[in-house]
């Protein structure tokens, strides 16, 4: 078949805010982004941070708006996910764009 998708899960494109911190320190700088699209095996976001390589451990908070029905109020899901490729999305060098692709270790869970 031309084309064939070679993913596992089906991505999801979806716009939401993202916060993530690499694992090991807690004293590591909190970095922001926003999703392009999610799957339940992991998620593609861009960010103005450039601190990423492949393999870091990230501890990924994904901010769900309010849904009727679902999450009347919004919410948070949480997971690990380990970064598996990183992208400069720049095209001039006065801003600074970059894509972080990432596997996510676990399902990600809702935050109490």
């Amino acid at each position: 078949m031309y084309g064939s998708e070679k993913r596992k899960f089906k991505r999801l494109p979806i716009t939401l805010d993202l916060s993530c911190r690499k694992v090991g320190s807690a004293a590591e700088k909190l970095h922001k982004g926003c999703t392009v699209n999610v799957s339940p095996g992991g998620l593609y976001f861009e960010t103005a941070d450039d601190a990423f390589m492949p393999d870091n451990l990230l501890k990924v908070e994904l901010s769900i708006p309010p849904t009727a029905g679902l999450l009347e109020f919004g919410g948070k899901i949480a997971a690990f996910a380990k970064v598996l490729r990183t992208s400069n999305l720049s095209d001039t060098l006065s801003s600074n764009k970059y894509g972080v692709a990432l596997q996510f270790c676990q399902s990600p869970k809702l935050c109490t």
